[in-house]
């Protein structure tokens, strides 16, 4: 609106009439590049999950952004253009003001325009090599993709970790312990590491566990004050931890992605479920896979899927001699729990609270098993009482420490980290080495994990993806009244997405949600310039009954400036999220890459392919019926 109003400076001498007659120009205009932004942004309100956490408050102030300064450009900003600006603010030919820098390079971009116009009309002639073009691009943006690879999030340097550690079934917990405290004598002897919290029996987000099982939250001094990144210190730690106890199994990840593994209802970020009927099927299966899936490379902390098997002590009841003091089997095991687990015995009242009180038999004789043959039996039969060693044998044995289902179907799960390379990297080798070792008859594989999770959030992604297109498209239309021009203007969309692609390999940032989410906006902000352009085309026909291609011309010379200038601006916006500036701006990089990438490689589309592709179907010689325009007051006030 601003550039608007000074070129009209140019052209009269009334700042009424200037303001007047640029916003009455650009009034349809802005709102209708206002409202294909908005109609982009609102459907990302809706999504669920992960994505829906991250990125709806996102697109809802955009979104609320984009409508308050379209109300200020039409209200304000004429107000104070009227009241402030004058003709010597748009003559750049005066002394004072060509001496300065920034009317210097307001007359160089004057002769940019005029440049452009005329490599403008040479292009018009040659709608094959544009074409040429556009399948070079295509090409391009496709191997790109390819080579990029895909994520769920974008990998940070949150400043700390959390160590899941996993014991052997049946371990005490004073060895548990005795364990742990090796595992925080590494953490404190690491010079990057300022703290640490341990929960044992409980986990991040307070989910009750076993004794042999809990976290370490790990915090790390501030990067200005460590030289290395969190995955060297995570990747030491590690070794360190696997030579001093080989037997204890320890996963690390940073807080965020185990919270976000939490919200998706992932273990870990590689996953392969193992479903089936037959246990031992699904575990010999599992051993002849995980040895070839742990060495593929970006996996760590891997898990076979098969714990470790835990001490188990049988007790066998020697019927006839229970029978002999009056007793069943079940009554024996009765007596037996109630001396080892304790039974209810009242409550206790201690100020404001209660108590409850157990009985159960002594320590000494509930840890020692040498000692459990002397638990005496009573029987109320006989009114006899008889060692259990009398009644009962026992046995020992290492027996499977625990059974997993998910949705009520037997189910062993290979786990593991991926660090260090794309997701679909990794799970593309994870999938040639399923498909070199199928699985046998009766067991059905499932790839889950963060790779499930990254695939949800694309497919609903691009749901929101087309949706977006189709409400941009139905906004053009209502703007010029044809499907031609909307459908050209929405094409450079794709083709920009080349861009986003490219810059993204060019850094080596894989596409993920962030990114995804780039290419969404870049939807809005593309629709946006070739709008402004063929705005300026439609009403040069419609006022001045030109021909479309000197309508064309003529927008490109007077609509380059502005163009140019919300592009620069959106650019240079973007540029400190893109340079990873400021704490958490990893998350949102990718997603300035995507922009920055597709919005550099939009603007030349939409600058030459855009005209070319309207003058290749319309026509040169298009015309349109002349139109009396609408006229908004004269006065502003």
């Amino acid at each position: 609106i601003t550039e608007n109003i000074v070129r009209h400076l140019h052209l009269t001498t009334s700042r009424t009439v200037a303001v007047r007659d640029a916003v009455q120009e650009l009034i349809w205009p802005v709102v209708a590049s206002t409202a294909t932004t908005v109609v982009v942004f609102l459907p990302l309100g809706l999504l669920q999950g992960v994505s829906g956490q991250f990125f709806t408050a996102l697109s809802l102030t955009l979104a609320a952004s984009v409508v308050v300064s379209m109300v200020l450009a039409l209200s304000i900003i004429p107000l104070l253009s009227e009241q402030f600006l004058t003709a010597r603010d748009a003559n750049h030919d005066a002394p004072n003001a060509r001496a300065g820098l920034l009317a210097r390079i307001s007359v160089a971009l004057d002769a940019l325009s005029d440049r452009y116009a005329r490599a403008l009309t040479a292009v018009l002639h040659h709608t094959r090599l544009v074409l040429a073009i556009v399948l070079v691009l295509i090409t391009a943006g496709v191997l790109a993709y390819r080579t990029a690879g895909s994520g769920f999030l974008p990998e940070m340097d949150e400043g700390s970790f959390i160590v899941d550690y996993f014991m052997p079934g049946g371990t005490a917990l004073a060895e548990t312990d005795r364990q742990l405290h090796i595992i925080e004598r590494i953490l404190a002897e690491t010079p990057e590491v300022s703290g640490t919290s341990r929960r044992t029996g409980a986990e991040l987000g307070l989910f009750a566990t076993e004794q042999t099982r809990g976290d370490i939250a790990v915090r790390l001094k501030a990067t200005s004050q460590r030289t290395r990144n969190i995955t060297a210190i995570i990747d030491e730690v590690r070794g360190k931890i696997s030579r001093a106890l080989p037997r204890v199994r320890v996963e690390f990840v940073q807080i965020l992605s185990d919270v976000l593994d939490d919200l998706s209802g992932a273990s870990s970020p590689m996953e392969i479920k193992l479903f089936g009927a037959n246990l031992q099927q699904l575990e010999h299966y599992a051993a002849s896979i995980g040895p070839k899936v742990e060495q593929v490379k970006g996996l760590e902390d891997f898990f076979g899927g098969i714990p470790e098997p835990g001490a188990e002590m049988a007790m066998a009841v020697n019927g006839a001699e229970a029978a002999r003091l009056g007793l069943t089997a079940q009554s024996v095991s009765r007596a037996v729990a109630g001396a080892l687990l304790g039974v209810p015995a009242g409550e206790i009242r201690l100020d404001d609270r209660s108590i409850g009180v157990r009985v159960r038999a002594p320590d000494s004789v509930r840890f020692d098993a040498a000692r459990l043959g002397t638990l005496p039996i009573y029987s109320p039969a006989t009114r006899q009482s008889a060692p259990l060693g009398a009644l009962a044998t026992f046995s020992t044995a290492d027996v499977r420490s625990e059974h997993r289902r998910e949705n009520q179907q037997q189910v062993v799960m290979l786990t593991a980290g991926v660090e260090g390379r794309p997701l679909s990297d990794v799970i593309t080798d994870v999938k040639a080495i399923l498909a070199g070792a199928p699985a046998p008859e009766g067991v059905r594989v499932e790839l889950g994990g963060r790779y499930a999770s990254q695939q949800e959030a694309f497919a609903a992604l691009l749901l929101v993806l087309c949706f977006a297109a189709v409400s941009v498209m139905a906004v053009m239309v209502l703007q010029f009244r044809s499907f031609i021009e909307p459908l050209v203007v929405l094409l450079a969309a794709p083709l920009s997405f080349a861009g986003a692609f490219i810059l993204l390999l060019v850094t080596r940032v894989s596409l993920n949600v962030s990114s995804f989410m780039g290419l969404i906006l870049l939807v809005g902000l593309i629709v946006k310039n070739g709008i402004i352009l063929l705005d300026f085309t439609k009403r040069r026909m419609e006022h001045d009954g030109v021909d479309l291609e000197t309508g064309i011309r003529d927008a490109a010379r007077v609509r380059l400036r502005p163009i140019l200038m919300t592009t620069l601006c959106t650019l240079f916006g973007l540029l400190p999220l893109a340079l990873g500036l400021g704490a958490g701006s990893e998350l949102q990089r990718p997603l300035a890459l995507a922009v920055i990438g597709g919005l550099a490689l939009s603007t030349p589309i939409t600058l030459f392919v855009v005209p070319v592709l309207l003058v290749a179907i319309r026509g040169r010689n298009y015309r349109v019926a002349r139109a009396t325009p609408f006229r908004i007051p004269e006065t502003i006030s």
